[in-house]
């Protein structure tokens, strides 16, 4: 939305203000597909679900000139320019989801084959607070000083600072990506001079699992999760399980490192795969301990028949991954 307002300062004295209102609006249509959800349940169309078919080039080129052709006849304005402006706020939506960590098919319906760049989270807290101080900065600026210029100045000056953000997290990605070995994958850490990298091993006897956290500008690393399992193993079987029926939930298609934890007593077995890319470490501060958390899916299963007892996700801490008991 923040960029959505800087291309609207921009196209000041260019475009139309119905173009330029347009172009903003249009900067967040495409994640509105989230009240979508209740019909992707019914009709289980890929179509209906977030960041499907909404998140592409194409639809963006399709929706924009619907919402456009209406408002050309309703407002008088020239079709091709309110045309372009939406379609211009709906990319920059696209693009900057293909950016971060979620696959998004931005060539459907011709391709429903999904992308990223993952350079970027897919939820920045750090940045989304940033954009929002600057929003109200740029709205305290237009109240105070309201001249042309100023605001262009400002403008031009978070321009060029999330260019160099952006510009430093995709060189960054590119270049470690290009460096490490192909079974290690690059994800990004919440501020641009650290990473993750995550690692998949596999034997003739085991699968090995790991997660390190590694600094841009110092050879200092840190282990964060190592966990091994036997392919001979009734751990195996369930985790594979666990990976089948992970497909039924959104995140899981779109992000691929899973870290498994297996927790196993006389009557069943838990399955909890954590999903690598939304690996955060925080802090506490009445305490000042860190917290680790991530995405997660938990599965339980009756470890005689097999059979699904309970399934349940959400965002946990690290704490229950590795309780035995939990």
């Amino acid at each position: 939305m923040f960029i959505g307002v800087l291309a609207g300062l921009f196209s000041l004295t260019k475009l139309s203000p119905e173009a330029i209102i347009l172009m903003w609006i249009m900067t967040f249509l495409p994640d509105l597909d989230v009240f979508l959800g209740p019909l992707q349940k019914i009709r289980k169309m890929y179509f209906l679900s977030h960041k499907a078919g909404s998140h592409s080039y194409i639809i963006g080129l399709i929706i924009s000139g619907i919402v456009s052709f209406f408002i050309s006849i309703f407002r008088n304005v020239f079709f091709i320019e309110i045309w372009f402006a939406g379609f211009i706020g709906y990319s920059i939506h696209v693009s900057l989801d293909f950016f971060a960590a979620s696959k998004i098919p931005i060539f459907y319906p011709i391709s429903k084959k999904e992308y990223r760049l993952i350079a970027d989270r897919a939820v920045n807290p750090l940045l989304m607070t940033f954009s929002c101080i600057n929003l109200l900065v740029l709205i305290a600026f237009y109240f105070a000083l309201p001249y042309y210029q100023i605001l262009m100045n400002l403008a031009f000056f978070y321009l060029y600072v999330y260019l160099a953000y952006f510009g430093i997290r995709g060189f960054s990605r590119i270049i470690i990506q290009l460096k490490i070995p192909k079974n290690q994958k690059y994800i990004p850490g919440l501020l641009p001079f650290y990473y993750l990298i995550y690692e998949k091993i596999l034997t003739n006897k085991f699968i090995t699992f790991t997660l390190k956290k590694k600094f841009i500008f110092s050879s200092k690393k840190q282990d964060l999760i190592n966990q091994t399992i036997s392919n001979v193993s009734d751990e195996f079987i369930f985790f594979e399980l666990a990976k089948q029926i992970s497909q039924e939930y959104r995140f899981y298609h779109k992000w691929n490192y899973i870290l498994p934890f297996i927790h196993e007593n006389k009557d069943s077995v838990k399955v909890v795969l954590i999903l690598a890319e939304s690996f955060s470490q925080s802090i506490r501060y009445k305490s000042f301990k860190r917290e680790v958390s991530s995405y997660y899916i938990s599965i339980l299963f009756d470890k005689s028949l097999k059979e699904v007892i309970s399934k349940t996700e959400g965002f946990g801490s690290f704490k229950k991954w590795e309780n035995k008991d939990w």
